[in-house]
């Protein structure tokens, strides 16, 4: 076998072994969300939304094309049939709905990853979860076009919705 060869051979078998290796699992969505609320991933933002993902590209974008630039601290979530909305700023959201028109304030926390924030309070003594994702969505009844997915837990139940920058 020639040097050219051997270089070549063990390039190939370099590549084998770290294909065939075993690789880690990814954590729990729970170990996930304790990395990034002590700052363990490096893709993880904490509160202050500070941290640049490792894979993003200078204009925001992952590697992998998804918008990985931080949420606005003040938003507006909605939600059609059942209709319902959120207007978030800072440590405060007010849940609306067509029974509540005024709404009632939660104080929330802010948990930040690439392109993603969630919220998380009590609302009428249920769990309220509320995550906003970079990537557009379509509120079904109209043609606007929103930058941000919603999606809104209070105990069991789950909807879905668009969001925007501002409250």
């Amino acid at each position: 076998m020639n040097s050219l060869s051997r270089v070549l051979a063990g390039a190939m078998l370099s590549c084998v072994v770290v294909a065939c290796s075993p690789r880690a699992p990814d954590p729990a969505p729970e170990e996930a969300a304790s990395l990034a609320d002590a700052g363990g991933d490096p893709g993880v933002a904490g509160p202050s939304g500070d941290a640049s993902p490792a894979n993003a590209t200078a204009d925001g974008t992952a590697t992998s094309g998804v918008d990985v630039r931080p949420i606005p601290a003040r938003l507006r979530a909605t939600g059609t049939e059942p209709f319902w909305g959120a207007a978030i700023d800072g440590p405060g959201l007010v849940y609306t709905t067509p029974e509540f028109p005024a709404g009632m304030r939660v104080t929330v926390i802010r948990r930040d990853g690439p392109g993603r924030a969630i919220f998380t309070g009590t609302l009428d003594g249920k769990p309220l979860t509320l995550t906003i994702e970079r990537g557009p969505c379509s509120d079904g009844m109209s043609d606007t076009i929103y930058p941000m997915t919603a999606r809104r837990e209070i105990g069991p139940d789950i909807e879905r919705g668009c969001a925007k920058g501002g409250a």
